[in-house]
């Protein structure tokens, strides 16, 4: 019978508020003991048993990103490797993929790809409209047989108040969340008549107008948030904004919370990282949607983050080729690397003291969760054993160079907290080299 031990580690459950020293022992995959007193013995005869000397360390559940672009159906098993490696155990992609996840039988298929017990489990989200052309509602409710955990169009805006409407009223009745990326095509020049008309590129502001960029006012996030909060109070439905970045926008989601609406939302490391000026260099990383917003708007995502408005941090990974990113920044394709760095860019909000450890994991792990119905991941005895070892104050900076996946933003930065094993169904899924040198027997 197998087991591993982890000898003295800080065990951070945010399902229970608890956070101690202990021993941790795992038999086969599950928990079978958490305890601050162990007798060793009774484990040193068995051969079988691996102890891992883990003063200093930190286990915490697996990660749950809430939002990963995989872009091609046969990227799926790349992301999900790299994904383990970075700390996150479960992710939900989303449907604006090849082939578009707009009906039962592809999402029966994505699910039955990804079906490894080894690697992170993969939840599906599905068109909220065909095509995604944002006109006429998909199959929702077989989807959701299928499961669909929830209705977007991915990185497309559910424009047309009817249609949203309908899908807010449909998706109620099945129990799924609508999630959004709030942003008005028509003032962000994303909706022109012609393929070759100038489109938005980066915030609008001072910033844009001395580089000569097309500007997306921030505002045109808001004004969808408005529309949309009406809608959801008049249907009673659960609405989910994806990728906040703006004040106004914070704004409008906290008073909308105040009305006890089933309203959320979840932002990602861009947007309370970095600000506008990163694009004076012209540098194609940069280029994201929503754009990267000014100071005051990076400041007001962190009061949300502190004040609980913005209920989750998703890494919004959508890697991108280097041909399509080594072009013009206008020409340049939009979006970046996330799941990489998403644990760590998390945690530096830990180490600025704007939030305290637990409310940072809790971010990447049942907050999520309880947005999108699914059972929250908990380390308890007699729980699956799906969780992350990490050292939370392991210098190290980011480099492109090292990344699986691209482009950074972030490249150059210097960061503290590391992944350094990750653990599915109980089993290894990854471990570095500096976990490897602790184990003692």
């Amino acid at each position: 019978m197998t087991h591993s031990i982890f000898k003295s580690i800080k065990l951070l459950n945010p399902a229970t508020n608890f956070y101690q020293k202990v021993n941790v022992v795992i038999q086969n995959e599950t928990i079978i003991n958490i305890s601050k007193d162990l007798n060793l013995e009774k484990f040193n005869k068995d051969n079988q048993t691996i102890i891992y000397d883990c003063e200093g360390l930190t286990m915490s559940p697996g990660i749950f990103d809430m939002r990963v672009n995989i872009g091609k159906t046969e990227n799926l098993k790349f992301t999900q490797i790299t994904a383990a490696e970075s700390g996150i155990t479960s992710m939900a992609i989303l449907p604006n993929q090849t082939p578009n996840l707009n009906n039962p039988s592809i999402i029966d298929h994505i699910k039955r790809q990804s079906e490894d017990i080894n690697l992170p489990k993969v939840m599906v989200y599905g068109a909220a409209t065909k095509d995604l052309n944002g006109l006429e509602i998909s199959e929702i409710g077989l989807m959701s047989e299928m499961g669909a955990i929830g209705f977007t169009n991915g990185n497309k805006s559910i424009k047309n108040s009817l249609v949203m409407r309908r899908l807010m009223s449909y998706a109620t009745m099945i129990n799924r969340p609508i999630i959004q990326h709030a942003e008005d095509e028509d003032l962000s020049g994303l909706n022109q008549a012609s393929t070759t008309s100038i489109r938005g590129e980066m915030n609008e502001g001072e910033i844009s107008t001395r580089l000569g960029l097309i500007g997306i006012p921030a505002c045109a996030e808001v004004i969808i948030i408005e529309r949309d909060i009406r809608l959801a109070k008049l249907t009673g439905a659960h609405y989910h904004v994806a990728h906040v970045s703006t004040r106004d926008a914070v704004n409008a989601i906290r008073e909308a919370k105040k009305s006890r609406l089933s309203i959320t939302c979840d932002t990602a490391p861009p947007y309370f990282s970095l600000n506008e000026s990163k694009l004076l260099t012209y540098n194609t990383a940069f280029k994201l949607s929503p754009p990267l917003r000014s100071e005051d708007d990076r400041l007001a995502i962190i009061e949300g983050i502190q004040d609980g408005t913005i209920d989750a941090i998703a890494s919004d990974h959508r890697a991108r080729s280097k041909d399509t990113k080594a072009q013009p920044f206008s020409a340049a394709s939009v979006g970046a690397s996330g799941i990489e760095t998403l644990f760590s860019l998390t945690l530096d909000l830990v180490h600025k003291k704007i939030i305290d450890i637990n409310k940072a994991i809790s971010f990447l792990t049942i907050n999520p969760a309880k947005i999108l119905g699914i059972d929250s991941p908990s380390l308890e005895e007699e729980k699956v054993a799906d969780f992350i070892v990490f050292d939370e104050n392991e210098p190290h900076t980011i480099k492109q160079e090292n990344l699986k996946t691209s482009p950074t933003p972030f490249d150059g930065k210097k960061i503290r907290g590391k992944i350094l094993a990750t653990y599915i169904n109980g089993q290894v899924a990854f471990m570095n080299h500096i976990f490897k040198n602790k184990i003692i027997k």
